[in-house]
C-alpha cells in the first residue's frame, strides 16, 4: 500500500474465534464499527467472494451507501486474513473505491488484530485537500476507536453500545464544564467587567485593584476551561472543575445569603457544575480510546 494508507492494530486478549465472529458477522460488526451503520451480506455461491452492501449515516438524515466484497483466506488450517474491496457511486461520497485487509495473528497473549486500507477520492483537487486535512485523519481515528471498543467487548464483555454511551455522556458533561468555565471567565469578567464581579473584591477593600483581580480571575477560569479540553481524560481535573465551585459558593452564601435567593443564582449553577463534574470524572478513567492502538506498522 502507499504511504498514506490507514493502518490500525490492536492486541486483543481473547481467542481468534471470538474476534473473527465479531468482525465477520455483519450484525456483530455494525455494532462496534463507527464507519458503518448497516452491513448486509448478499447471497453467494460457494467459492465466490462474499458481496455486501453498506450504509454510513452522515447526519441530517443523509447517508452514504456502497457495495463491497471480501475473501477470507486460510493459513495453517485457520482463517487469518480477510481481503476486501469497496466502492460507492454516490456523488456525496468522498470515497470512490478502496481496498484493504484485516489480519488476525494469534500470539501467546491474545490476537493481533490489524487492518490496512486505502482508497481513491472524488471532487478533484478539493476532494484530495479535504481528505488530507480532515477526512483521512478522522477516518483513521474512528477506525482505531472502533478497534478499542471491539477489544473491550471481547476482553471484558462490555457491549459496544455501553462504550459509546459512556463516551457520549463523558463528552457532554465535559463540554458543559468547559462552556461554563469559559463563559464565566470570558464574558462577565474579561469582556464586560460586570459590577457584580467587582463588588466582592471591593468589599474586601481592594479598591482600584478590584479590576485587576477580576481580570486575573477571568484568565484563571478560561485556563480551567482550556485544561479540561487539553487533558480530556483527566478524572481529577473534571472532579476539581465540578466540585471546586461548591466551596466558593458556600463562602459567598455565608457572607451574603441574598445571593442564593434570586433566579438562576450561583447556587443553582454550582449544583449543575457539581453534577457535570461527577459524571465526567467518574467516566474519564475508563473510556475506550484510539490511543490504545498502533497507527503505524511495527518494524519486523
Amino acid at each position: 500500500m502507499s504511504d498514506d494508507a490507514i493502518y490500525v492494530e490492536r492486541r486483543v486478549d481473547g481467542s481468534l474465534d471470538a474476534v473473527w465472529e465479531r468482525t465477520q458477522e455483519p450484525d456483530e460488526h455494525e455494532r462496534w464499527d463507527l464507519r458503518f451503520s448497516e452491513i448486509d451480506y448478499l447471497p453467494r455461491e460457494e467459492g465466490d467472494p462474499q458481496r455486501f452492501t453498506y450504509r454510513t449515516g452522515i447526519g441530517f438524515g443523509l447517508a452514504v451507501e456502497g457495495t463491497g466484497e471480501s475473501v477470507a483466506t486460510n493459513e495453517d488450517g485457520e482463517e487469518t486474513t480477510s481481503v476486501l474491496s469497496f466502492a460507492s457511486e454516490q456523488a456525496r461520497s468522498l470515497i470512490t473505491e478502496g481496498r484493504g485487509f484485516w489480519r488476525y495473528v494469534e500470539t501467546d497473549d491474545g490476537v493481533r488484530f490489524l487492518t490496512e486500507y486505502n482508497y481513491d477520492t472524488r471532487w478533484g483537487a478539493l476532494g484530495r485537500l479535504v481528505d488530507r486535512v480532515a477526512f483521512r485523519p478522522l477516518l483513521g481515528w474512528a477506525t482505531a476507536l472502533s478497534f478499542d471498543v471491539l477489544a473491550r467487548w471481547v476482553e471484558d464483555g462490555t457491549p459496544p453500545e455501553t462504550s459509546y454511551r459512556a463516551l457520549l455522556a463523558h463528552a457532554v458533561a465535559r463540554v458543559g464544564l468547559v462552556l461554563i468555565w469559559g463563559y464565566q471567565g470570558l464574558v462577565p469578567k474579561l469582556l464586560v467587567g460586570h459590577p457584580a464581579e467587582l463588588a466582592p473584591f471591593r468589599r474586601l477593600g481592594l479598591g482600584a485593584m478590584a479590576q485587576e483581580a477580576v481580570i486575573a480571575l477571568g484568565v484563571l477560569e478560561l485556563a480551567v476551561g482550556v485544561a479540561l479540553l487539553w487533558r480530556w481524560r483527566s478524572a481529577w481535573l473534571a472532579y476539581l472543575a465540578g466540585l471546586a465551585p461548591v466551596g466558593l459558593t458556600a463562602g459567598a452564601v455565608i457572607a451574603d445569603p441574598a445571593v442564593a435567593l434570586g433566579p438562576y443564582n450561583p447556587v443553582v449553577t454550582t449544583i449543575g457544575m457539581a453534577a457535570l463534574g461527577v459524571v465526567a470524572g467518574s467516566l474519564a478513567g475508563d473510556l475506550p480510546t484510539a490511543r490504545n492502538c498502533l497507527r503505524t506498522p511495527p518494524e519486523e
